[in-house]
């Protein structure tokens, strides 16, 4: 029987920026006493710099360098990057780097998550869903990536990681998010019943108004992205109050659904994402929620 060791969380993503969506679960279980590990596989050195940051001569070291500061406002561990290359979206698209993660052998990507496996030797992993949140080509690598690394991982006994989560929205905070975004966000034109999940398909389930103040505050590190600052923030007239609206039925709740698993899943939907994970060690939630939305 394994022993009970610190609990350990490594959450697997495409580019800076991307933690923010499921940050209030980072934060929390960091704040119960798990490590929680960010292993980012670009700089997203090919995305869009917003034009408040002025001219910007390495677009992908600034965004290595916000992710830094988004990491420790959220009270989580300085990030891990893989060091592959932004494949980049429309007109940005890198068909002929092949480093880019679109054109990157999914093996090399799976190798490079499975070393920080080894390092951290995490109870949970988490990832992009399978059509990588919007479809976009690095989201889908990460997940394929990701997903082929938690199952090539259990030759490490009482170590390998015990379960696999995808963040999700569901159909309905899919649409709303759409609605309130339309004409500014990633997701126009994308049908809410194929890229969101049915609220019966929710692993665990996450009230994350409680820390939508530092959710918040780690998207305003990503400046080079969103164009917002932490004065902003502080002032209701703010010129992103409209984009901060478009965000928030993203923002206050966190869902999960189950990937893969190495034990018995004995109660349905989880309380959290270490529920009855027997070798690890943590604090108890007062936030976690089941789908219906009553906190536990």
């Amino acid at each position: 029987m394994s022993s009970t060791r610190r609990a350990s969380l490594l959450a697997v993503f495409a580019h800076p920026d991307d933690e923010i969506f499921c940050g209030g679960m980072l934060s929390n279980l960091s704040e119960r006493g798990a490590r929680v590990t960010l292993a980012c596989a670009t700089s997203g050195e090919a995305g869009k710099s917003h034009p408040s940051v002025g001219g910007v001569t390495d677009l992908g070291a600034l965004r290595v360098e916000e992710l830094r500061v988004s990491c420790a406002r959220l009270g989580i561990e300085p990030p891990v990057m893989l060091g592959f290359h932004d494949s980049g979206r429309h007109e940005r698209l890198r068909r002929d780097d092949a480093r880019a993660l679109m054109n990157a052998d999914m093996l090399a990507v799976e190798a490079a998550i499975r070393k920080v496996i080894l390092d951290v030797t995490p109870h949970v992993i988490i990832t992009f869903d399978p059509h990588g949140s919007y479809y976009h080509a690095d989201h889908v690598a990460v997940h394929r990536a990701a997903t082929a690394a938690f199952w090539s991982t259990g030759m490490m006994g009482d170590e390998a990681p015990a379960r696999l989560f995808y963040g999700m929205l569901t159909t309905e905070v899919f649409r709303k998010f759409a609605e309130a975004s339309r004409g500014h966000g990633v997701v126009d034109d994308l049908d809410p019943e194929v890229f969101g999940m049915a609220p019966a398909t929710i692993a665990c389930s996450f009230d994350a108004r409680p820390y939508m103040d530092r959710k918040l505050s780690a998207m305003a590190a990503h400046r080079s992205a969103f164009g917002l600052t932490l004065e902003m923030l502080r002032n209701p007239a703010t010129p992103a109050e409209g984009m901060l609206r478009a965000f928030r039925p993203a923002f206050e709740r966190e869902d999960f659904v189950l990937g893969g698993t190495r034990g018995a899943v004995r109660r349905w939907p989880l309380q959290d994402l270490f529920d009855d994970i027997p070798s690890s060690s943590l604090a108890d939630s007062t936030f976690c929620q089941d789908p219906a939305g009553a906190l536990r």
